[in-house]
């Protein structure tokens, strides 16, 4: 299997960069090729615009989707989005690896979802990009009590759920970690652990 994973946090000494490493050599080791993404790391804009293109739009009033659907039939799009969408494409499992901020997605990722599965390549009639599969590996402050932790699970899912489920893609369980950042060295250690298992669990070897 070919796994995508694109990690949306500024800081590579993160416990975000932490799973993603993890994440790396657990699926090396299980027999995936993996490619990353390091969305702060690699300067990806996070806003959707005109810059998104090399040609400008024709005249008249600008409207995002009419134009990624031109540019995706014509070509067009600037570096980083034909980049990103070749590894998506390339990919069977995008795997997104992300802390919740304000109960959603950090805004480089959020421009990322906006500018990289754009109209004509994920969505739309006659698209580009045939259904995959994704994966949600989140990161919280920290969850007070077990209801808490339900909330975030039914967020989460919803999130996932808005974006690919909406694509028509597989979506697989998500991996939650509550709090890395105010947890000792042992649980830390145990939210790795968890997470290897998770991803063998839920990573089908492609035989």
């Amino acid at each position: 299997m070919k796994v995508h994973v694109v990690t949306a946090h500024p800081e590579s000494r993160s416990f975000n960069f932490a799973l993603r490493r993890l994440a790396v050599e657990t699926l090396q080791d299980e027999g995936h090729e993996v490619r990353c993404s390091d969305l702060y790391q690699d300067g990806f804009r996070a806003s959707a615009g005109p810059g998104d293109f090399e040609k400008p739009q024709g005249s008249g009033s600008w409207q995002l989707a009419s134009a990624q659907l031109d540019h995706e039939k014509h070509g067009g799009f600037v570096f980083e989005i034909r980049r990103e969408q070749e590894r998506v494409l390339w990919a069977d499992l995008t795997i997104l690896q992300f802390p919740i901020w304000w109960g959603s997605y950090p805004a480089i990722l959020k421009g990322w979802i906006d500018r990289v599965l754009s109209y004509g390549f994920a969505y739309g009639r006659n698209r580009t990009l045939p259904p995959r599969a994704a994966m949600y590996s989140v990161t919280t402050g920290g969850a007070a009590t077990d209801a808490e932790a339900v909330e975030y699970r039914e967020r989460v899912d919803g999130l996932s759920e808005d974006v690919f489920g909406y694509l028509g893609w597989q979506v697989l369980p998500p991996s939650i970690c509550h709090g890395p950042a105010n947890a000792g060295a042992e649980a830390r250690q145990q939210m790795l652990d968890d997470f290897a298992n998770h991803l063998r669990k839920e990573v089908v070897v492609e035989t």
